[in-house]
């Protein structure tokens, strides 16, 4: 049984909520110095079937997200195959082959790390319906940067900019990092 989710977390927030948006203020260089080292664990069972009770309270900034104001995009493999919960989200744990917030870049000397959260009611959820995400294919997304405050770590929640792109490595330079440009000063566009 696939429970359908109704209610939208981020999108729904900026339509109703825009003030929550408007205070965040984007550091570039400070949000990619927050990429993670090492990818966030797999989904367990029980984060994936009670997520559309825990989600609303991420929405609500108990134990939930936090904006940053900065928008990214970028390009990589997802470590393991896409996760699928009760609150209708995909989850994406991605090894980074390139990102990138207004003009700054990720050095990527060092594998780094970051979440997507694809969230239902976007065309970047459209797309993971369609086409199963899975370990090692190409992904091109960008969106909005929040910290999730679980961990604390980075995601980025794409909503129209996300491909999959099956036969690129993390290495092929043939990936493209998102069509999108997100504005020069870092801050996602409206």
């Amino acid at each position: 049984m696939r429970i359908r989710s109704r209610h939208y977390w981020r999108r729904r927030a900026f339509q109703t909520r825009p003030e929550r948006f408007s205070a965040a203020v984007c550091d570039a260089p400070g949000t990619i110095a927050r990429l993670s080292a090492r990818p966030q664990p797999p989904l367990s069972w029980l984060d994936r079937l009670a997520a559309f009770l825990t989600t609303p309270f991420k929405f609500l900034g108990i134990s939930g997200w936090e904006e940053t104001g900065c928008a990214a995009e970028g390009a990589g493999q997802p470590v393991r195959d896409a996760q699928h919960s009760t609150d209708g989200f995909w989850t994406i744990d991605v090894r980074l082959a390139g990102l990138r917030i207004g003009s700054a870049s990720a050095d990527l000397a060092e594998p780094r790390f970051l979440r997507l959260e694809v969230e239902p009611g976007t065309k970047a959820h459209e797309a993971c319906e369609r086409t199963r995400v899975l370990q090692d294919v190409g992904l091109a997304f960008g969106g909005a940067v929040v910290v999730d405050t679980d961990g604390p770590f980075l995601e980025v929640h794409p909503e129209d900019d996300f491909r999959i792109a099956s036969g690129f490595g993390v290495e092929d330079s043939r990936l493209p990092i998102a069509t999108r440009t997100p504005a020069a000063d870092g801050k996602e566009a409206r």
